[in-house]
């Protein structure tokens, strides 16, 4: 079972658009090139819940770099689980590592959310 004990308290922020690549698993850290549509549905400092295409599916462990507002971070996936509509995905993922424009991004959403 995954630990679930955070940090920071997940806040809703609706359905934000961002986008999300793979981390091709070699020596060079390389992205695949094949960036996606998702949106974020929540977000505390250590990490997100987000819809995402289940195509291709990530797994647990699986990492990508997920793109909001131009700022950038590498996030680990967590957990995942099926949705209604068989395209989409919902991930939880952790936070690995943020550009400093993504972690103020971060902290302007969770600032916002009553």
């Amino acid at each position: 079972m995954v630990d679930d004990r955070r940090i920071g308290e997940r806040v809703a922020v609706g359905a934000m658009q961002l986008t999300w690549e793979p981390v091709v698993n070699d020596d060079t850290g390389a992205t695949s090139g094949e960036s996606q549509q998702a949106l974020l549905m929540d977000v505390s400092v250590t990490g997100a819940g987000l819809f995402a295409p289940s195509d291709p599916i990530a797994n647990v462990g699986d990492l990508f770099i997920i793109c909001f507002n131009e700022a950038r971070a590498v996030v680990d996936v967590r957990r995942f689980s099926r949705t209604d509509d068989t395209d989409l995905h919902y991930y939880g993922v952790q936070f690995v590592a943020m550009e400093r424009s993504f972690e103020r991004e971060v902290f302007a959403v969770i600032a916002r959310c009553p």
